[in-house]
């Protein structure tokens, strides 16, 4: 896996400055389509799109650089929330780690708010990098070459930690795959709170009671 490249920051500032009026995205999804694409995701998505929320979901399908995008960190950004799906090859992928790294960085900085929802993963498989979870982390770590090793080990540092933290948050939800009818709960839940406040507050209460 190669490492070359750097952020192109004048991208960044015209973006920035097209875009300064007006928040385009209430809800920044981050989730490793493989795992949950076509199931809870997908309903999740066509939900929130539905009441009328407007909502990034990355194309995976997309080519791929060895960063994130100057647009997509923009979404991140200008998104008043991010919701991460948390799945069991999440960790896997190179590039959910940096989104995730973005959006924890929004939330320590401007208070944007982070909901994470495990999907058949146990939190403290995530806050720790334990069991499947684990794995898939170690099987990322993997792919670079001893020539990437020092900046792999900033990189994993800076995972660990947001990893950490995310896992951390108290007011989590928790999906099973066969529990369809506790996802509906939910996304009824959050299309309401999000039709109620989003386009008016910064700030969201999304936690099912």
């Amino acid at each position: 896996m190669s490492l070359s490249g750097g952020d192109d920051d004048m991208e960044m500032d015209f973006l920035r400055d097209r875009y300064q009026d007006s928040r385009n995205f209430e809800v920044f999804l981050s989730f490793r389509g493989e795992d949950t694409r076509f199931s809870f995701t997908s309903h999740l998505y066509t939900a929130l799109q539905n009441a009328g929320i407007v909502v990034f979901k990355d194309d995976e399908a997309l080519p791929r650089g060895n960063q994130i995008s100057p647009s997509l960190r923009l979404a991140i950004e200008e998104s008043r929330i991010s919701v991460v799906v948390f799945s069991k090859n999440y960790a896997e992928s190179w590039w959910c780690l940096k989104e995730l790294e973005k959006i924890m960085e929004c939330h320590r900085t401007i208070g944007q708010v982070v909901i994470p929802v495990f999907y058949d993963v146990d939190p403290s498989e995530v806050r720790h990098q334990r069991g499947d979870f684990g794995k898939a982390f170690q099987r990322l770590l993997s792919k670079f070459s001893k020539e990437e090793e020092e900046k792999v080990l900033d990189w994993k540092q800076r995972w660990m930690k947001a990893l950490g933290e995310i896992g951390g948050i108290s007011s989590s939800v928790e999906i099973l795959n066969s529990s369809f009818e506790r996802v509906e709960e939910h996304v009824e839940h959050w299309t309401e709170a999000l039709s109620e406040v989003a386009p008016s507050s910064g700030v969201v209460d999304l936690y099912p009671r």
